[in-house]
């Protein structure tokens, strides 16, 4: 018989392994020390190790936590040609230091094991994250609640022998601890601790009435355990309590003028004079009280549309002038001489003018950054040059600088007018979410110019691949044959399989089935065949292409650009 015949079929080629089993990953790469024991959770990522068969079994990758011995790993999730993972649990406490984590494949002996070193970093020193309130009158008692972390989780009033004021002028004033309550309860250590500690600080002396920053400390036995700082405001003296709303929108033109002028109410003490209680809003009304608008050499004064009064507290009601130029104004309330009566005017306060951006493309972003945004914002005059633009991140008190790549003056044909596009490249961000975004004018005095939202997720991340081969034929070793599925966590709900775009290469593939759940989906996808029958690693890469809800501050019906939810994993034929 001459005729031959022949028949190909794939072999994977596993890597020759040698040496002590290596740690390619550990999350978290380090701890903060604890007193009590608890459990210790590590996802481990082993390289050296050999590519382990499904069902996994856990005592095939053995670990040891510190001085306990070696155990089975509590969860095995993957594990391919190049690493395996698997989750460890342990009980202890950790004191301050270091801590090795040993591993090996049962396969390969104990002889193999490798170690890790990690961190146990001490807990931080106690210190205060707000106090509410953080400035008061020399004349009054003010019972403040301050927000202390990093206290021992058994923390108690009793542990607070003292505490103290030391006010501007250096008088010093005993203050009274109310109570002690613990904010997380869930919490057994010092680095997750949270208490809020009320106190009652005394009215200062006359000698002190001049207010000015104060410093307060709490003392236990070994001395000062936290400090925070408090601002009085001079006795006598008019005062701003505060004022809502603090900002007005831009207007484009001036058929919205009307539309967005607000109602200011300003809240005063010792206006127009100290002791006024019951005549001040009389007073107020015969000298004449205005609110001056400032910005730059000309101050506009705007008569209010009314006063009230309650207890000696004046409320002043006034119209904020319509504005065409983003920034800060400063505000400062008059009244003028009258008999005795010397003019009176309180301290400045910003009110700011702000003008939305008219769009941001894309709304959001991976924490990873990179991500390249463009923002169209109006109601600027001059356009500032782009180094005279900074753009922030506000999350909480702190903020997070952003790059500004490109400021550029828009025209309308042909003409410059109040408008440009800011071309932004987003930071990495510690955690998902929505966070207001600054665009500031650079100077001494830094204006806000604009706001807008900027949303951070989770990068979409692709697990618990159940077939990462196949033949070039796309065989799989599933129940039908031609099919695999996997894991997306941190990916949006999908409706449908045709939300995603599935693709092994450059080859498209079907959804054959879904499972949305909490922050993810399960999909079930046909394997093509390999391109050209060619054997190899491919990306086995899932896409979001469906339509994800209104960002917040949105508005129904008009289309928001986001940037793309991509995972992807390797795929073997």
């Amino acid at each position: 018989d001459s005729e031959s015949r022949s028949a190909k079929f794939v072999f994977d080629y596993l890597p020759a392994l040698s040496g002590a089993t290596t740690f390619v990953q550990v999350s978290p790469a380090s701890m903060y020390e604890t007193t009590e024991s608890d459990t210790v959770s590590l996802a481990l990522s082993l390289g050296s190790v050999p590519r382990l068969a499904r069902p996994f079994v856990l005592s095939d990758i053995m670990v040891k936590v510190g001085a306990g011995a070696y155990a089975p790993a509590s969860k095995i999730t993957s594990s391919d040609r190049d690493s395996t993972t698997v989750n460890v649990e342990a009980s202890m406490a950790l004191p301050a230091g270091t801590i090795d984590i040993s591993a090996y494949s049962a396969s390969r002996g104990i002889a193999t094991a490798g170690v890790k070193t990690i961190d146990v970093v001490p807990a931080p020193a106690p210190s205060v994250v707000g106090a509410y309130p953080s400035d008061g009158s020399t004349d009054l008692a003010h019972t403040i609640a301050v927000t202390v972390q990093y206290v021992p989780p058994a923390f108690k009033l009793s542990d607070l022998t003292s505490a103290q004021l030391v006010a501007s002028q250096k008088g010093k004033y005993p203050v009274e601890i109310l109570s002690v309550e613990n904010k997380n309860t869930k919490c057994k250590h010092t680095y997750c601790s949270l208490f809020e500690v009320k106190v009652r600080a005394p009215a200062l002396n006359t000698t002190d009435n001049g207010g000015g920053a104060a410093r307060f400390s709490a003392h236990n036995a070994a001395g000062a355990m936290f400090s925070w700082n408090f601002t009085y405001v001079a006795s006598g003296k008019p005062e701003v309590l505060g004022f809502s709303p603090k900002w007005q929108k831009v207007v484009a033109d001036a058929a919205e003028a009307a539309a967005t002028e607000q109602t200011v109410t300003i809240f005063l003490r010792n206006f127009p004079r100290a002791g006024c209680t019951g005549t001040c809003k009389a007073e107020a009304e015969r000298r004449s009280t205005r609110v001056r608008f400032t910005r730059g050499a000309t101050p506009v004064d705007v008569t209010p549309s009314s006063i009230t009064e309650t207890a000696g507290m004046l409320s002043i009601h006034v119209v904020a002038p319509a504005r065409g130029v983003s920034g800060d104004e400063t505000l400062t309330v008059r009244a003028v001489a009258d008999g005795d009566n010397a003019l009176v005017e309180t301290g400045g306060f910003a009110f700011a003018y702000v003008a939305p951006p008219r769009s941001v493309s894309p709304v959001d972003g991976s924490v990873e950054g990179g991500t390249v945004v463009t923002v169209k914002a109006y109601g600027f005059d001059p356009i500032p040059a782009k180094e005279d633009v900074s753009v922030v991140i506000v999350d909480g008190t702190s903020e997070t600088t952003v790059d500004v790549l490109e400021v550029t003056p828009n025209k309308q044909d042909g003409v410059p007018i109040s408008e440009m596009t800011l071309t932004l490249s987003m930071p990495a961000f510690a955690s998902a979410g929505v966070f207001t975004c600054r665009i500031k004018r650079v100077g001494p005095d830094p204006n806000v110019l604009a706001e807008f939202l900027f949303e951070y997720f989770n990068p979409p991340l692709a697990s618990n691949l159940e077939h990462g081969d196949a033949t070039v034929e796309g065989q799989t070793g599933a129940t039908d044959g031609a099919s695999t599925a996997l894991r997306i966590s941190d990916f949006p709900s999908i409706a449908s399989g045709a939300d995603v775009a599935v693709t092994f290469g450059s080859v498209a593939s079907p959804v054959l089935a879904y499972i949305n759940f909490k922050g993810g989906v399960w999909l079930q996808v046909r394997v093509p065949p390999a391109v050209d029958l060619a054997p190899g690693v491919v990306a086995l890469t899932v896409q979001f292409t469906g339509a994800e809800p209104v960002p917040r501050g949105g508005v129904t019906g008009q289309t928001y650009v986001r940037a793309p939810k991509v995972a992807s994993v390797a795929f073997s034929y």
